[in-house]
């Protein structure tokens, strides 16, 4: 239990240095992924999943991928257990096999103009410009340099999915489309 308690103390420590890192300069893309790629590992810590039988845990890619050999390191890491596997997804392949049914966290580019339609089970995480207002889940947004999140709670709470108040107090809260 007091290792549970500390290994989450030190993910938060963790979560807060990212928010409070030097400012990005617009040139260094490849910091900016990293920082959100290490946001995508660490929303598995914060939030919770209801049970399944998958044998990993899904973080599914879809489009252009953006974070090329700088999110493979995550495939190392593990969740409740489970490995951790990266599934890079072209634009139409998921929605014709069904396939984004079995992703846990689903990151959608930029180049995406709105969220793939509601998955339940689903966290549906982008950067394009209002993501979590047109019905993302969990929108990238860059201010002053620094990359912030905001969170759709009506999304979040349709797909089942339950957020920790730590990740809460550290984002902007986009509730039902509003801020």
């Amino acid at each position: 239990m007091l290792m549970n308690v500390i290994r989450l103390s030190v993910t938060f420590f963790c979560l807060v240095c990212l928010l409070f890192s030097q400012p990005l300069c617009a040139e260094d893309e490849s910091v900016e992924y990293k920082i959100k790629a290490g946001y995508l590992y660490n929303f598995t810590k914060f939030i919770s999943w209801p049970e399944d039988s998958y044998q990993t845990f899904n973080l599914c890619i879809l489009g252009t991928d953006p974070f090329g050999s700088l999110i493979d390191p995550i495939e190392q890491r593990s969740v409740s257990g489970r490995p951790i596997k990266l599934v890079r997804l072209s634009n139409s392949r998921p929605f014709s096999d069904g396939a984004l049914s079995y992703c846990h966290i689903l990151f959608v580019g930029a180049l995406a103009k709105n969220p793939p339609s509601f998955q339940e089970k689903t966290l549906t995480v982008g950067e394009s410009p209002n993501f979590a207002q047109h019905g993302g889940m969990i929108g990238f947004i860059n201010r002053d340099g620094r990359i912030k999140l905001q969170i759709n709670l009506t999304a979040v709470k349709q797909s089942g999915l339950k957020v920790s108040a730590k990740l809460l107090e550290v984002a902007d809260i986009i509730d039902g489309g509003k801020q």
